[in-house]
């Protein structure tokens, strides 16, 4: 993440980006001005959410890319953004879909509010990661 601000510019990593629920790493006076990422040849991809309506807030959301070296995020399962590391590890292994994405909720610190109680939330990302595993496979 590349943030500016009347001191310049600075570099911020993405896993340093998030610090709590809706807090970011940026100081009052920045801006974040360009995200990069990585191009991955030859890997699939796919982006899964759970919401009640298409505008809202996902429930639980997931982006995976499949390849060399698989990434899983995990989105409302934590005060931030997280790594599926039980996947991917699981994954590397040689793991199927569905066995890999049992391991979605490990580690993780989902709450409970008016949307969805925190094993619900446990319950989607597990869903969800194998429907995302399954398409980027595909891709």
């Amino acid at each position: 993440m590349l943030v500016q601000g009347p001191r310049g510019r600075r570099e911020i990593p993405a896993t340093e980006f998030f610090t709590d629920f809706l807090e970011t790493a940026l100081a009052p006076d920045e801006m974040l001005v360009e995200i990069r990422v990585p191009k991955m040849n030859g890997s699939g991809w796919s982006f899964q959410k759970f919401h009640r309506r298409a505008q809202d807030w996902a429930i639980v959301g997931c982006a995976v890319v499949r390849g060399d070296e698989p990434g899983i995020a995990l989105i409302n399962m934590g005060p931030t953004p997280t790594r599926a590391q039980g996947v991917e590890r699981a994954l590397q292994e040689g793991a199927s879909a569905e066995d890999a994405a049992s391991h979605a909720a490990e580690g993780t610190e989902p709450t409970t509010d008016l949307n969805a109680n925190a094993e619900f939330r446990r319950h989607l990302a597990r869903v969800l990661v194998r429907r995302a595993l399954t398409e980027a496979a595909s891709t």
